[in-house]
């Protein structure tokens, strides 16, 4: 790969808004990109002068600048300055180009299918789960801490898609649990992918403890409440780092629960 000598010339996006500036600059660092209008090898303006041109702090584009570098988009290097990479040659795009760009529809329809059976499984399991379906959930999510822990992604992933099958099952409803156990692989391939989005894998414990807390309560409206939750998490962090629209939020706003912020 050749590195230009010199900053790119004429990149002057638009101010960002002062709210989640940093999601904003890299929103825009990330569309061009993706676009090809930073091409591999371009070398991005000094700290100082890209975020004059963004209307932000330095602090707020470094933030933006690390996201983008985790995902293997851009790379520091010494002597030259913060440099695009080849997304051909990320491994973290071009796994979730192939799945969530080139397949939108079918992604969608996925998370369609899951809104609306997990939500149910959710209702029933906190009335009918019996205390060694609890006990069983509460074991794989610490299976899941520990996998997490011990950068095992594939383990924590495969127990992900465990631990929506276990509420299935706790919801006493063969049908339901049927459903679940003939995706499970498709589950865990689709979580594979999401957990290396920020955050997820931190959110997606979060929620389980959460859901694990009504079902053991009784809770019926909060359990729905916190899987409705959990994938409009899973949702917002798709459409916060791929540029797709999967159009399935009206799907999880609804007037009897308010969106609560995680984290």
């Amino acid at each position: 790969m050749e590195y230009l000598s010199t900053p790119v010339k004429n990149m002057s996006p638009p101010p960002v808004r002062r709210t989640s500036a940093a999601d904003e600059v890299f929103h825009i660092l990330h569309e061009q990109i993706l676009s090809g209008k930073l091409k591999a090898g371009d070398r991005l303006p000094s700290q100082e002068k890209l975020a004059r041109q963004l209307g932000v702090s330095r602090n707020t584009l470094r933030e933006a600048v690390y996201k983008l570098t985790v995902m293997g988009l851009l790379k520091a290097m010494q002597g030259v300055g913060t440099v695009v990479c080849s997304t051909t040659n990320s491994p973290y795009m071009a796994s979730l180009t192939e799945h969530l760009l080139l397949q939108p529809s079918t992604v969608r329809e996925f998370l369609e299918a899951r809104i609306f059976v997990e939500r149910a499984t959710c209702r029933l399991a906190a009335e009918r789960a019996a205390p060694e379906n609890v006990e069983e959930m509460r074991g794989i999510v610490a299976n899941q801490r520990k996998a997490y822990g011990e950068g095992q992604i594939d383990r924590f992933s495969t127990l992900d898609a465990e631990f929506h099958v276990a509420v299935a099952r706790a919801s006493c409803n063969t049908v339901l649990e049927r459903f679940l156990e003939v995706i499970r692989d498709l589950l865990g391939r689709f979580i594979w992918e999401v957990s290396r989005l920020p955050a997820a894998v931190e959110k997606a414990i979060y929620f389980h403890e959460e859901i694990i807390d009504c079902i053991h309560k009784k809770n019926m409206d909060g359990a729905e409440e916190m899987i409705s939750q959990h994938l409009l998490d899973v949702v917002n962090n798709i459409e916060g780092n791929v540029p797709v629209d999967l159009q399935v939020n009206r799907l999880l706003k609804t007037d009897q629960f308010k969106k609560k912020e995680v984290m």
